[in-house]
Formats: C-alpha cells, structure tokens, sequence
C-alpha cells in the first residue's frame, strides 16, 4: 500500500530455496482467491523465461518491445527487463489487482509470511510462519494475517487505485474525497460504477484533482459526451441517470476541514485519512433536481451542425449563437 493507504496489499512469502515458499503462495491463493479477490504473484528469478530452441525465445531474442502469447489456458506478457528491486518490479502489476504475494529469498520492507527454518532481519515485519512439516497450520495462520491486512472496502480501495493511476499515480485528499463523492452519486442513482452502457452523465464544478477522480470512477468523458466541466470552483458534480430520467447532485461539506480539525503539516495526511473513513453523510449534501439534459446534449453523433458566418469554422450541437446576418460561433460573437 501506498502512503494514503490504497492498495495493492502486498505480502511476501520469504525463505530459503526448497523452504515451501511456491506450495505456500499457491495455498494462499487457492484460499483466498474466492468472492472475486484479484491475487498476483511476484517472484525474481535468475532462470531463462523461454528456451533458446522454442520461437518465443527466437522471436525474444530479436528486441520486440513487447510479447504477447495466447496459450489455451493463458494469455502471457512478456515485457523488457527492469532493475530488480522490489519497487520496480511492483511497478508492473496491473492497477486491478488487490492482492500481491512477493515470493522472495530477500527481506523486503513488507509485510512477510516467513519460512520457519530463516530468521528475521531487523525491522522485518513477520505476520505469519510455515514449515513443511506443519504446512497445513502455517497456511491457517498465514491466509488470517494476510485477510487481516485486506481493505475492509474493497469497492473503495479499488476505485481510489483507479482514480490514483488516472491522476497520474498521485493520490492526495482531493482525489479521495472526488472518488468517495462518484461512488457515493452511483449508490444513490443506483448505477453501477464505471458505467460501461452510457446511462450516466456528469457536470462537475471544479478543475481540480476530484474531477480526474469522477472521470476514472464512473467512467464519464468529454468525448463521450458524458461529462461536461462548469467552472464554479466548487468540488461538486450533478450526476443524471439517461435511464430513469433520475439527477442529483453531490457536494462537498463546506466545513470539512474544520471538523478534520488539523491545520500544520500533517493536515494533508488527516485530511485523506478522514475522507476515506467518514461515511458518506458526513462528507456531502445531497440535492435531487430536475435538470433534463436536452437533445443536442445527448450522447451520439452530432445532431446539428452549422457554419459561423464569421470565421468559417463549423459549431456542433447547437453551440452557436444567433446574428442578424447568419449563425455565429461564441468566440467571433464575443460570448
């Protein structure tokens, strides 16, 4: 986890060679891997990936950027080496995946599920211990760490690793306060989040952090005509529901960061503690309005197209403004 506490948890499986380490990340993820729980598994290796002989090691061995096999039960990526500190290696694990068991020789800065038959280094944070000849009540032990250190909301958890790499990899109180605000427009309108049928529309107020956050969690974009920008400088957004005809607007309180109640340099960090763990009550105001969204707003191709009689260009969507001599766009009417 991050420093704002977002995911992916990793755990490392750490021990000696012929400790158990694979037979322990495989009962791990045969345990855990249920009710929809993403697991990767890390490991270093100094062994070669393809045989020389084989046409992926022939085809690896020209330079392509990248690999890709299609097997029946696999699809393989393989990418250009990187530095193998831990960091880097991490670095290449999907954004979708809540959970990363590091099979390592070497402490890592993580919490780790240790071999019996190693001994801790200084600082190193055990969780857990196996042996082979007890493997069964290290697995026990092990898979109540590891579900220890899990997200209690996995939905939330998942939404601000979007949200975050959407940002760029940055995740500050803004983002986590537009992230709770999307989920929390979906709970109430009764969408599922990101929309992937178009249902959903948005109007945010802000051009700050949370807006890249609402873009990331529902899945609305300016070119899909499904999220419009109103600079009002507020961290709010409307939100309507094209099935239902449903709108409702979400704000944020405006007292915030007086109830977070710190102000020197760790408010940052309080602030982003605070947005992900209050309910949602306590973050925002709620208003239903009624805010039809008209038929040049709609998404879908262009419902009406002119050509300003002043500089040539043509204006989509019924964006242009009336003049006696012929329609005129806004910026050559001064608008």
């Amino acid at each position: 986890m991050d420093e704002a506490g977002i995911g992916p948890v990793v755990v490392c499986v750490r021990g000696p060679s012929r400790s158990g380490k694979s037979t322990v990340v495989q009962g791990l993820i045969e345990r855990l891997g249920g009710n929809g729980l993403r697991i990767a598994w890390v490991k270093r290796t100094h062994h070669p990936l393809d045989l020389p002989e084989k046409a992926s090691g022939r085809v690896w061995s020209a330079g392509p950027s990248a690999m890709v096999i299609a097997a029946p039960d696999r699809l393989q990526l393989t990418l250009p080496r990187v530095e193998r500190a831990a960091r880097n290696v991490l670095r290449q694990v999907p954004v979708d995946v809540d959970l990363v068991l590091f099979e390592t020789h070497e402490p890592e800065a993580f919490p780790t599920v240790l071999a019996a038959d190693a001994e801790p280094t200084s600082g190193e944070q055990v969780v857990a211990r196996w042996s082979l000849a007890e493997l069964e009540t290290g697995l026990r032990a092990a898979e109540s760490a590891v579900r220890a250190l899990l997200p209690r909301d996995l939905e939330l958890d998942r939404a601000l690793r979007a949200a975050k790499e959407f940002h760029g990899g940055h995740a500050c109180a803004g983002l986590i306060l537009g992230t709770r605000l999307a989920l929390y427009a979906g709970e109430l309108l009764g969408v599922e989040l990101p929309d992937r049928a178009k249902r959903l529309t948005a109007a945010v107020e802000i051009d700050r952090c949370a807006a890249d956050a609402i873009v990331a969690v529902t899945g609305c974009r300016p070119g899909k005509r499904t999220l419009r920008f109103l600079d009002y400088g507020k961290l709010a957004a409307t939100f309507w529901d094209l099935s239902t005809g449903r709108a409702v607007r979400v704000a944020a309180r405006g007292d915030l960061r007086e109830r977070v109640g710190v102000f020197d340099a760790g408010r940052h960090a309080a602030q982003a503690a605070a947005y992900r763990s209050w309910p949602a009550e306590e973050l925002f105001s709620v208003r239903w309005v009624e805010t039809p969204v008209g038929s040049l707003d709609m998404p879908g191709p262009p419902v009406r197209r002119v050509v300003c009689i002043a500089c040539g260009e043509e204006v989509a969507d019924g964006r242009e403004l009336p003049s006696e001599a012929g329609p005129v766009c806004r910026p050559c009417a001064g608008a």
